[in-house]
Parts: C-alpha cells; sequence; structure tokens
C-alpha cells in the first residue's frame, strides 16, 4: 500500500526541486534533513503544515529570545518600518549604541553588521592591525561561522599546532582554499590551562588574537574551567595578543551584559549576534576597546556592508534591550528559572526510561547529553554521543519538542507554565522511543 505524504512532506519535494537538499543550510553530517514548515507561531508554540504543535525551544539556534508574537518588540519593528526603512543613518542609531555601551563591559565603541561569520572576520582583521601580526588561535570544538580560515580541522602535532583537514569532519568542506587554516591559525583544546601557558610560551609573541567562546556552547555547553578564563585573560594581556570573545550565543541569553559582565573576565573585542536583535531580525555587531575600534576611525581598517547599521536591525537591538533589562533584568531571571524546571522533568523522565541523560551548561543555551556524567572538554563531545543526542532530538521532535538539532535547549521569554507541563506530558515517550533506537544501534 502506498503511503500518503502529509502536507510537510509534500511541500518539502517541492522545495527541494530548487534549494539545494530542501534546507537554508547544512552541515557534513550523513543524513538528510526533511526539516518541518511552519505556518504559525505564538509565544512558546510553533504550528506546521499538518496541524501539529510544538513547543519552540530550539528558536533558531538560539535567536528567538523574547519568543513569536511579542508584542512589544512587534510593535517596535512595525514602527521602525512607517518612519524609515533603508537609510545609512537615522536617528534610531544611538540609542542601540548607548545601550550596549551601558550593560557591557568591553563595548567602549561599536560596529553593527549583519552576520555573525562576516563580523567575526572583521574582528580578525582589526586584531591583525592593532598588532601587526598574522596568527590567531581559536579551540577544538567551537564554532565562529563557516569561512575558510575558521571552520573545522584538527591539530595533528602537539609542537605545532595547527589546524589540518580529515576525514569525518562535520565541519570540513571541499572547495576550502588550500593551506588557509594552516597558514593562519592554531587550534588547541579547551580548558587545559597547562597546555594554554606552554603554548603562549612557544608561540605567543606570533598571535594577533585568540578566538574563543566564553562558555563551549557548539562543544556541548560546557562551562569554563575555573580560572581558565581569568588565564587567558592575562596571557593575552602579558604577550600583547588582542582576546576576542565571541558571544554569538551567550550574549542576551546569560543576560544583557554577557557572558563577560557574569563571569568577570572582560575581552578586548566581543562578536554578538543570534539573539541580540531579538530573533526576528538578522543583526550583528562587533563591540571592543576604543584603541582598538578607532582603526575603523582612521580608516586603517575597512568595514564595509550595504546593511551595516541599518534602521530595522539598529530599531530590534533597542527593543531587545529595552524589553529584557528592565526591571533588573526580570524577564531573563525568569526564563532562566523555568528552563532549570525543564532541566529537572528532562532528566527525571530520562531516568524513568533507563536512558543516561545529563543537562549542562547556563540555563539560557544548556545541552542535553545522553551519557553519565557532564562533559569538561569539548574533545569528550564525540561523534557517538553526538549521534545518541540527535537520535533523542529526534523522537522529541516527533512528540511536538523542537530542540537544537545538537541537543541545546534554548527557552526564550515567554516560556510559561503552561509550557513546562506541556513538556512533561510529552517527553518521558519521546525519550522511550529514543533509548530503544539507541539501544539497537549501540
Amino acid at each position: 500500500m502506498t503511503q500518503v505524504q502529509s502536507a510537510n512532506q509534500r511541500y518539502h519535494e517541492r522545495v527541494k526541486k530548487i534549494l539545494p537538499g530542501g534546507v537554508h543550510y547544512n552541515f557534513n553530517l550523513p543524513w538528510e534533513e526533511t526539516p518541518l514548515h511552519f505556518v504559525d507561531s505564538k509565544q512558546s508554540r510553533l504550528f506546521d503544515m499538518d496541524g501539529n504543535e510544538y513547543l519552540d525551544l530550539y528558536a533558531r539556534f538560539g535567536a528567538m529570545i523574547l519568543g513569536h508574537g511579542h508584542q512589544e518588540y512587534i510593535g517596535a519593528l512595525e514602527s521602525a518600518m512607517q518612519r524609515v526603512l533603508c537609510v545609512s543613518h537615522c536617528d534610531f542609531d544611538a540609542d542601540a549604541l548607548e545601550l550596549m555601551n551601558a550593560h557591557i563591559p568591553s563595548a567602549e565603541m561599536v560596529r553593527f553588521g549583519l552576520s555573525g561569520t562576516e563580523i567575526l572576520q572583521t574582528a580578525l582583521r582589526l586584531a591583525r592591525a592593532y598588532t601587526k601580526r598574522n596568527r590567531f588561535l581559536r579551540f577544538e570544538n567551537h564554532y565562529h561561522g563557516n569561512a575558510d580560515n575558521i571552520m573545522g580541522g584538527r591539530a595533528k602535532e602537539a609542537a605545532h599546532p595547527v589546524p589540518v583537514d580529515f576525514r569525518g569532519d562535520y565541519k570540513g568542506t571541499a572547495g576550502r582554499a588550500t593551506n588557509i587554516m594552516s597558514d593562519q591559525s592554531f587550534l588547541l583544546p579547551w580548558n587545559d590551562g597547562d597546555r594554554l601557558e606552554s603554548f603562549f610560551r612557544e608561540h605567543g609573541d606570533t598571535l594577533a588574537c585568540v578566538l574563543t567562546e566564553p562558555v563551549c556552547v557548539n562543544g556541548g555547553s560546557i562551562d569554563p574551567a575555573p580560572g581558565f578564563l581569568e588565564k587567558l585573560r592575562a596571557l593575552c594581556t602579558e604577550y600583547g595578543v588582542v582576546l576576542i570573545f565571541d558571544e554569538m550565543i551567550t550574549g542576551m541569553r546569560m543576560g544583557v551584559g554577557g557572558a563577560q559582565k557574569k563571569l568577570g573576565v572582560t575581552p578586548d573585542l566581543t562578536t554578538f549576534g543570534k539573539a541580540l536583535g531579538g530573533g526576528g531580525i538578522p543583526v550583528s555587531a562587533l563591540a571592543g576597546k576604543r584603541e582598538l575600534m578607532e582603526l575603523l576611525e582612521t580608516k586603517r581598517v575597512i568595514h564595509a556592508g550595504t546593511y551595516n547599521g541599518y534602521p530595522l536591525g539598529t530599531a530590534a537591538v533597542t527593543a531587545t534591550f529595552q524589553i529584557l533589562s528592565r526591571n533588573n533584568e526580570a524577564l531573563v531571571h525568569q526564563m532562566h528559572r523555568r528552563a532549570e524546571e525543564l532541566h529537572s522533568i528532562l532528566v527525571e523522565a530520562a531516568d524513568g526510561v533507563g536512558l543516561p541523560m545529563v543537562v549542562q551548561g547556563p540555563p539560557g543555551l544548556a545541552s542535553f547529553h545522553c551519557c553519565e556524567k557532564p562533559l569538561e572538554h569539548p574533545g569528550q563531545y564525540s561523534f557517538e554521543l553526538m549521534s545518541k543526542d540527535i537520535i533523542t532530538a529526534t523522537a522529541m521532535q516527533r512528540h511536538g519538542v523542537l530542540v537544537s538539532s545538537f541537543s541545546r535547549l534554548y527557552p526564550n521569554a515567554q516560556l510559561s507554565e503552561e509550557d513546562l507541563e506541556f513538556f512533561k506530558v510529552r517527553v518521558g515517550k519521546a525519550l522511550g522511543e529514543a533509548k530503544q533506537s539507541i539501544d539497537e544501534i549501540y
């Protein structure tokens, strides 16, 4: 008997004829994705073409921090669109800039962009111009965009840890410029203070900058080891190296001051995106110390882009900061509390079906993992563990709960007690199915 396709499947086949793979982004993973196509949303819920309802803990890779249909946010965007839509400068700019300056420790000066990938490359350019050095250091399983020089790779030699392509790298790609990673960068394990110190003794004088997620969300939502970021800050200062925090995910989700304010370590430059503009509008930002950012003012460093600082983007930044900073960040704290309740429900449900489960990381950007104890280093986030997490995420989707494909749990400011109940009713059966599939494979 021929199985009848759902409306979502039929629509996906239509899209796939023209859109490569039927998806808007892809990594080198050995399976085909059949995405859900949504037709409506409300607060923390989404509705697909077949009328199914979902709790949205995916939040477009963490961008949708305000949830869906937030009336104050949408009103601010509508007002901006009615006034001026596409100009180089408008009277929205100062509010956004001053809010970032007031809340973010490193934001002495700010430039806006559109995507995380491009604003991170601008940060690299600034660091090289300032230090007159070429190489940068990054860490295993961190992610800083999909440019050739910064995505994927593995260090083969401990003495000279330059990244090279390797077979099976899900962030590896054909078409990468030859030797671009090994010519520009070093790659180290994260959270290893002793290794970091010895590396700086050997190579610190050659570095323009160090790039790091302050919490390694892309490597499994791993918190920095006690003293690790402080040591990194001290070494960068000692060797004249620019310290760059990639706060694409941690920005806003750990509070409006970002991870740097929460953790008490101030970088020289910071890149922001995703939740910075509330999720509904694409916008990124480079914030940093005046002495670095002034290289843009003197035009020694070029930063160009048609939509840099476009009105709708700066209006979105202003609205997001105003909403989330109000009453001592009351909405952020409420979001975190409810996220922690959700984590407890998840772990308890997993225990009930005999599925190993931990939830780790700050509550606004935590990850679940199908293992016995929290990860301490990004290198522990193996392909097998990632596969188990993805099996679990897929089972949860079948039961109306959307999470990031890499097992991240992104709450939003409208997450409610009713949403927690929705989650509780569905998650047990989903985890039972996940355990059965994992046991069959492993």
